[in-house]
């Protein structure tokens, strides 16, 4: 028998793709009827942060094509500050730390790369793709990190865009866990809902013509 759906643990991914679409979200992740394959622009994004990650840890030389990122992946190499990548954090619905399997976490999340200076951190997330303007990823890093080291007062937070050689940065502080906890708790609530009551509605977007692999929906245009 195979292990019943639950929405929680929570990731920033998972909020995002049921809020796209819970029809969508609902065949790729509860039924498992829909397998979407992982796009060449996908799989680069993956490549490229494994070669980032072991320059910065290990000073391993990035390979041919990504040497263009040495400049970015230099400044980290005399760190103001604890320095640590792909890490690891998750919190219980209480707000307490713990285990990324924990039985009772409730929302997870990965940081690309930190520089934890005490008081003040950076907190940063590497982009293959399109510039992007949403911010709410960095705030859940920010929150993540804050509410895990009671210490923190200031968290700097940047998308890396690497393809377009920018940087979008936001800061946030330990006064803005409030807001940023009740935003995603709402979010995720909604989540929480949809799987209890079963009710997964399609929502039509520009995505249905030709990015969708969800045959049966009414609105997909690859048919």
């Amino acid at each position: 028998m195979s292990k019943p759906y639950s929405p929680l643990p929570w990731s920033y991914s998972a909020l995002t793709s049921f809020e796209t679409c819970p029809r969508k979200h609902y065949h790729l992740k509860v039924a498992k009827d829909v397998v979407e394959p992982q796009g060449e622009a996908a799989m680069w994004g993956d490549t490229v942060h494994k070669a980032i990650e072991a320059r910065i840890k290990n000073k391993t030389l990035l390979p041919k094509g990504m040497e263009k990122w040495e400049r970015v992946a230099s400044k980290f190499d005399t760190p103001k500050g604890l320095l640590f990548t792909e890490e690891r954090f998750a919190l219980t619905k209480n707000m307490q730390p713990c285990k990324w399997g924990a039985t009772d976490c409730w929302t997870r999340g990965i940081i690309d790369i930190g520089v934890d200076a005490g008081e003040k951190v950076f907190l940063g997330d590497w982009k293959t793709g399109t510039v992007k303007h949403d911010l709410d990823q960095l705030k859940l890093f920010a929150g993540l990190y804050m509410q895990t080291k009671l210490y923190v007062k200031k968290v700097k937070t940047a998308f890396i865009w690497l393809a377009h050689n920018k940087v979008t940065k936001e800061e946030f502080t330990r006064d803005d866990l409030p807001e940023i906890w009740g935003d995603f708790a709402a979010r995720a609530r909604r989540l929480e809902v949809a799987a209890q009551q079963n009710k997964w509605p399609p929502k039509p977007s520009g995505l249905c013509k030709a990015w969708c692999h969800v045959m049966t929906c009414e609105f997909n245009g690859r048919r």
